[in-house]
């Protein structure tokens, strides 16, 4: 992307650490510091996707969810649209949340059963939008299901009575719905078979050009990664590892 625009996300230097109990042979041994993410920096910019992929446990999830604040970081800086956010208050926090939403990685296991689909969609407008009245909310809703593929009938259905893909539509419905800027992906089709899998991409990269997102999206996945980002980033063991455009990392990568 181009480096005269300003980025609507900045990372520096990023990192997130557990204390792990160790299983103590001695009394006297110390906790591990689990260095989950470990120093990792980028910049994102409006419209652009950027793939992350790493193996099981390289602190791919992890760091999606210190970019929201979701996993508090331990140190660096994840500054929004300008506005420095790590030791933002929780109020603070609130107020951005619009602009930063997240698809998580069980499209089933994210949506509370006890909810019905107008309601699932419609919980972040009640939150951020309370003035808006029950008319609103669902002449919203509705238009966002259209949007997304889902029909009118299915306003009222429980998320049990639907696949797994179309309970992932429902959570981007749901992430969609209060017209954000940024939308994390944490592996939203790892879960779904590979037809399902093509839908889904699809669907964001048509919604991304529509609405003119930027998308984090992380994967196992290199075909599909490949397939939606614009730039690339590898990690290993919670650092970054190869950060450059998708055609580049997949011609000439330089980590193996």
């Amino acid at each position: 992307m181009s480096d005269d625009r300003q980025p609507i996300l900045s990372v520096r230097e990023l990192k997130v650490q557990f204390q792990v109990s160790a299983d103590k042979a001695w009394p006297w041994t110390p906790d591990r510091l689990l260095k989950a993410v470990n120093g990792i920096s980028f910049d994102l910019y409006a419209g652009e996707t950027l793939g992350i992929v790493g193996e099981s446990g390289c602190g791919k999830s992890t760091l999606a969810r210190a970019l929201l604040n979701l996993n508090p970081a331990s140190s660096g800086t994840v500054t929004w649209m300008g506005r420095e956010m790590t030791q933002a208050s929780e109020a603070a926090w609130l107020s951005v949340r619009k602009d930063i939403q997240m698809i998580f990685q069980d499209p089933l296991a994210s949506l509370d059963p006890r909810m019905t689909v107008a309601q699932i969609i419609a919980e972040p407008l009640r939150t951020h939008h309370p003035e808006l009245s029950t008319e609103a909310v669902m002449q919203k809703v509705r238009a966002m299901m259209s949007r997304v593929g889902l029909t009118a009938q299915q306003i009222n259905r429980y998320p049990h009575e639907f696949s797994g893909g179309q309970c992932q539509r429902i959570g981007i419905a749901r992430a969609l719905i209060l017209e954000p800027k940024l939308i994390v992906c944490d592996e939203p089709v790892s879960a779904l078979d590979v037809s399902i899998q093509a839908q889904i991409i699809n669907l964001l990269k048509a919604l991304q050009k529509e609405l003119g997102l930027a998308l984090i999206f992380i994967a196992h996945d290199l075909a599909v990664v490949r397939h939606i980002s614009h730039r690339i980033m590898v990690m290993y063991l919670g650092r970054t590892m190869e950060l450059a455009q998708k055609t580049a990392l997949y011609s000439t990568p330089s980590h193996p």
